[in-house]
């Protein structure tokens, strides 16, 4: 007989909960704000800066596909980049609209599939990308504090994110160090996962660390990172110039790292309120009032999230991907 799951303890649960909290600061980013004087501001933007913003996205979601490919070294040759680059953009756009975060099994079910790698490689890759992106986020928030004040809501998720920071290369560390000694242990379990003992997906495991011994190769990975994330601090500031908003740079700075730190917080497919609310948040340090604040924050949504979203559904259609085929790979990953 099988156990009932306790609903509280369901993806339908946390679902309900981040609708519920998007709502919540939905209203809050509608409290007061004359909705005319948005229309007005977003009618009188400058959209050329938009367009340059757009055309920045873009390039930064290829540089991360360019990354990705990296990441597989040192059986990265052969990777196709509109390949990888379609697979990316897939897993983003699917991040965005899906529940569940289902992108990241996308593209390790996709990367399988279109570019014949192994799963437990790919998993290994999406790991070692995380701890890149939060190597950029943890520099942009000891930045910070150099230039201004960060307010209480900010430094707290700052100190959080100092000691995941350290934990992360603790553990990457200690696995590069003990690899051999942990492929000899595995070996002695003999049991077979897809055709292959359990000491070949170890192997293929923690290859994908082998990135932070060739220090050529991580020092191009920390290049691609930092091009990757400026071009997302300069789209939040040719946004600020679209709406003709005249503030410092490191306000872009400061958004980039509140809209960031925001993706912790439970919320609906799309951020929709959370990301508007955060963005009248950051701007609120720089005196910019809440119905400027919120017409940023749907004009940097629409920069920030359409190039990923109409990229993702583009190479869906050019490569033929099945979605019901991508669900079914991710509830036998999850079995």
């Amino acid at each position: 007989m099988t156990r009932q799951t306790a609903f509280w303890r369901t993806n339908w649960f946390r679902i309900a909960i981040g609708t519920l909290i998007s709502a919540f600061c939905l209203l809050l980013a509608l409290k007061d704000v004359p909705l005319g004087d948005v229309a007005q501001a977003l009618a009188h933007a400058n959209y050329g800066w938009v367009v340059l913003a757009l055309l920045a996205m873009v390039l930064q979601t290829w540089l991360r596909a360019v990354r990705w490919i990296l990441l597989y070294y040192p059986h990265h040759h052969g990777l196709r980049v509109r390949a990888m680059w379609g697979i990316s953009v897939i897993g983003q756009m699917l991040n965005i609209v899906a529940p569940w975060r289902i992108g990241e099994l996308a593209r390790i079910y996709l990367a399988g599939e279109i570019e014949k790698r192994s799963k437990v490689q790919t998993i290994a890759t999406l790991g070692v990308e995380k701890i890149f992106d939060t190597l950029m986020l943890l520099a942009i928030l000891l930045t910070l504090p150099l230039f201004m004040t960060l307010p209480t809501w900010l430094e707290q998720p700052r100190e959080g994110l100092v000691i995941v920071s350290v934990a992360m290369f603790a553990v990457a560390i200690a696995l590069i160090f003990s690899r051999d000694w942990l492929i000899r242990l595995v070996e002695k379990i003999p049991i077979l996962w897809r055709g292959l003992s359990l000491s070949t997906h170890a192997q293929r495991a923690l290859s994908g660390l082998d990135v932070f011994k060739r220090w050529d190769v991580h020092l191009e990975l920390q290049a691609l990172s930092l091009v990757g994330w400026s071009l997302g601090v300069f789209c939040n500031y040719l946004t600020l110039l679209a709406l003709n908003l005249q503030l410092p740079f490191v306000s872009a700075l400061l958004l980039m790292a509140v809209l960031q730190v925001g993706v912790f917080v439970p919320s609906s497919p799309g951020k929709v309120g959370v990301f508007q609310y955060l963005c009248i948040l950051a701007l609120s340090l720089f005196a910019v009032d809440k119905s400027m604040g919120f017409t940023y924050g749907i004009l940097l949504y629409f920069v920030a999230f359409g190039p990923p979203v109409a990229l993702g559904v583009f190479f869906l259609w050019w490569n033929g991907v099945n979605l019901r085929r991508v669900a079914a790979s991710e509830t036998e990953s999850a079995s």
